[in-house]
């Protein structure tokens, strides 16, 4: 006999996900998370909402929008190609680069002997790249 799991508690999804309900009925409203019913006035969600919601979590913290994470949580998400993956890894990728130089900067500063940053000839150097003018374009997938 196959046993459907057991619907789970707004409450028991909060505490077993930490996301407030707030955002839960958010998320509910840009169909990102179902309900499977009610108990009472307290939504129920099915077993696997667990597994969505770290989906949708992980995709926020990378910098995908509740569209975009509503497209790859589709079920045909990939009918069309991946060309939403495709982006998000190039920003990704850049934005690795800038993390990489900016920590290759602080490491510097920490060593540097120069009184001020203005008086270190390394970081002066970094400045041409800063401005929006003039920094150098990135390569894109």
């Amino acid at each position: 006999m196959n046993e459907e799991p057991r619907a789970l508690d707004i409450g028991e999804v909060i505490a077993a996900s930490g996301v407030p309900a707030s955002t839960l009925h958010v998320w509910e409203k840009a169909g990102l998370v179902e309900t499977c019913g009610r108990q009472g006035l307290r939504r129920q969600y099915p077993a696997e909402v667990l597994n969505r919601i770290a989906v949708i979590v992980l995709s926020q913290s990378v910098g995908f929008s509740l569209a975009e994470i509503a497209e790859l949580l589709a079920p045909d998400a990939f009918k069309s190609g991946k060309g939403l993956l495709e982006v998000k890894l190039a920003e990704l990728l850049m934005r690795r680069d800038e993390l990489e130089a900016a920590i290759e900067g602080l490491e510097h500063a920490l060593a540097c002997d120069s009184s001020s940053p203005h008086q270190c000839p390394t970081f002066v150097a970094t400045l041409s790249d800063v401005l929006p003018a003039t920094k150098k374009p990135q390569s894109k997938i």
